[in-house]
């Protein structure tokens, strides 16, 4: 016989000590708000998720409901469960929490549910065919790289997170439900950030890594090794470890509303909160009730400042501001700062019991503060930036125009926004509500036993959108020409403040630098701000003027985008003041570029070219690059990362 399939145990899993803890925080408390693991590949994330379906113990639900309602509740029942409820008590039964996986890949319909067809065709009634957050309630949502979800998916997931209910209004349906769960994404930072609204929906964050030391890596071969081998074993020689856990999470969760923090931690909650320049005030609610679920963990009847220090990086890690090449020492030296001002104890002490704030601890929080204010005022707004640079740059006109930012899906994937009738040769995505109108009409004259009778001329196809991003890539001169340092730095911080927010409108951003003989990809186009600081921390310059290679590695890799996504929007920003004395294969350096720039143009690319020259109106070398390559000419006079960022969000953003 087949052996069942075995989740690995969760108290086996080697190291990620905080990972652990914070899904643990969530079971004892789902109000916590869910937890987001990022981390390279193969360090367990999704290995844990799944682990702790095994330990969550079991809950009520109503027998037979689909969305598991609790029986003894007061609110947050289906409609059914409330309309039984009326007649008697509800039926009830016990089972563990489900854990809920939801693919990058999910269409909306399979997400927040639809119209159920087979009932509309054979009753003529329509019903509502519940989806995956009907079957996540009182559960777990697990989103394996959440980083790469559409727009249209973290919208609802947004709405639904908010309120705890599921609501449907599409296909002729209005429908709603209970939707309450604890939602739990992975990613890599490498393959793009999360959308910052989704982000903050997340109580909890922690960053996971591979361990370094040899023993715990040897220990992590044999117990996987172990549990392929035989997984029923594994799972006995750990069950009574299991149980244990198990044991400590309900006794935890029979006492989390028994607990309350004093006016002493709340104050503390508040100062760190505030100190650290937080939007909102969800860190603060979140920080409470996850020190109340630590507590609870240790077994301890009463919160102290411990739990507060022990679960706030976790509260904090994702909330903080900071300037794209900030590293985590830095927000660790942030948070031990905030914390100590606060009035908590050192990391390596016990902890301190609150005391009144002195002075000295008022000083220290309006010092952070004011690091917060100086950052998050650091870069100036498109409004200003572009104000600033009318005065000092000329424009040549594009001889064509960009491509919209939202596009008609080829697919499955996007938004239903419109039906059109099913053609041959379409991939059938059938409108059910479409259809049914169009057949409505041809009843009467149609034969057949189902009570909507379809013909193949009724059938709609939805038409589907979905926003589309542009792949940015810089062509920076970065020779020994005058100002080359400059140059470099400039991209490199419009890189930076590019890829800031690249997640929301799917934009990915590279570098491309030429020098010496030849070009150099620095950066393939990305939408990870952690890559971009890793490969742009060395930017080599000097050496001759390779104009030319630089725009034909730049196009090489802007036809590599669009072959990836023929939906992608190619734009070339060449900073450069036009010069150059290296060719192709011996030719003329000044004539290979301008050929270059002609490929540009045939390419459809959209270009803007940034004239470097320091001279008053600018260099008749870029004006020419420029014309032949159909771009936007801009003159800078003073070249920085804020000018640079102004110019490309204001064209881009217009095309």
């Amino acid at each position: 016989m087949p052996v069942e399939r075995r989740d690995f145990p969760f108290t086996a899993i080697v190291g990620q000590d905080t990972l652990k803890q914070a899904l643990l925080l969530n079971a004892v408390d789902p109000r916590v708000g869910g937890v987001l693991i990022r981390g390279e590949k193969g360090t367990a994330k999704s290995t844990a998720v799944r682990a702790l379906a095994r330990v969550v113990p079991p809950i009520e639900v109503v027998d037979g409901c689909r969305y598991g309602c609790d029986p003894s509740g007061t609110a947050n029942r289906c409609e059914d469960c409330e309309c039984a409820r009326r007649t008697g008590p509800l039926p009830q039964t016990r089972r563990r929490p489900r854990l809920v996986d939801l693919p990058v890949s999910a269409t909306e319909d399979r997400v927040v549910g639809t119209l159920d067809l087979e009932h509309a065709l054979k009753k003529g009634e329509r019903r509502f065919e519940p989806g995956l957050l009907a079957d996540a309630n009182r559960g777990i949502l697990y989103v394996d790289e959440v980083n790469l979800l559409e727009d249209h998916i973290v919208d609802a997931l947004l709405d639904v997170a908010a309120s705890g209910v599921n609501i449907v209004e599409r296909e002729g349906v209005r429908f709603s439900h209970p939707a309450r769960f604890i939602l739990v994404g992975t990613m890599n930072p490498e393959e793009g950030e999360l959308r910052p609204q989704l982000l903050d929906r997340f109580g909890l964050c922690v960053d996971v890594q591979g361990l370094d030391d040899p023993g715990e890596r040897v220990e992590v071969l044999r117990r996987r090794r172990a549990f392929e081998d035989d997984p029923e074993g594994f799972a006995r020689e750990w069950r009574d470890a299991e149980r244990e856990l198990e044991v400590r999470l309900a006794q935890a969760q029979r006492r989390v509303d028994d607990l309350e923090l004093d006016d002493d931690l709340l104050f503390l909650i508040a100062s760190v909160c505030s100190a650290l320049g937080v939007d909102g005030h969800r860190a603060d609610l979140v920080m409470a009730r996850a020190a109340v679920a630590h507590a609870l963990l240790r077994g301890e009847c009463e919160v102290t400042s411990a739990d507060v220090r022990a679960v706030a990086p976790m509260v904090l890690a994702h909330r903080m501001k900071k300037k794209p090449f900030d590293d985590e020492r830095h927000d660790g030296d942030r948070l031990a700062s905030a914390l100590a001002a606060a009035g908590m104890a050192d990391p390596q002490g016990e902890a301190a019991v609150p005391t009144p704030v002195s002075g000295d601890v008022v000083d220290d929080i309006q010092s952070v503060l004011r690091l917060t204010v100086d950052q998050s005022t650091a870069v100036e707004s498109v409004e200003e930036v572009s104000a600033r640079l009318t005065t000092d740059m000329d424009r040549l006109r594009r001889s064509y125009g960009g491509k919209r930012h939202v596009t008609t899906s080829g697919d499955r994937s996007g938004r239903y926004v419109s039906s059109e009738p099913l053609r041959p040769g379409m991939a059938p995505d059938i409108a059910f509500d479409a259809t049914m109108r169009a057949a409505a009409p041809m009843q009467a004259g149609r034969e057949g036993d189902l009570a909507i009778k379809l013909d193949t001329a009724d059938l709609q196809n939805k038409v589907r959108q979905r926003r589309v991003g542009a792949s940015i890539v810089f062509c920076v001169d970065a020779s020994g020409s005058m100002g080359a340092i400059n140059r470099m730095e400039a991209a490199k911080a419009a890189v930076l403040e590019l890829l800031v927010d690249a997640y929301q409108r799917r934009d990915r951003v590279g570098l491309v630098a030429f020098r010496g003989e030849s070009a150099e990809l620095l950066l393939s186009p990305t939408t990870s701000v952690e890559l971009a600081q890793l490969k742009l921390r060395s930017l080599p310059t000097g050496g001759a003027t390779p104009l030319a290679h630089g725009l034909v590695r730049s196009l090489e890799v802007l036809e590599s985008e669009t072959r990836r996504n023929d939906e992608v929007i190619p734009w070339l920003v060449l900073v450069t003041d036009g010069r150059a004395n290296v060719g192709i294969n011996g030719g003329l350096g000044s004539e290979d570029a301008k050929s270059a720039a002609a490929r540009v143009r045939a390419g459809n690319i959209n270009t803007i070219v940034i004239d470097t020259t320091a001279l008053p109106g600018g260099g008749t070398a870029a004006r020419e690059i420029a014309r032949e390559a159909g771009a936007e000419y801009v003159r800078l006079a003073g070249l920085d990362g804020k000018g640079l960022v102004g110019v490309v969000r204001k064209h881009v953003r217009s095309a």
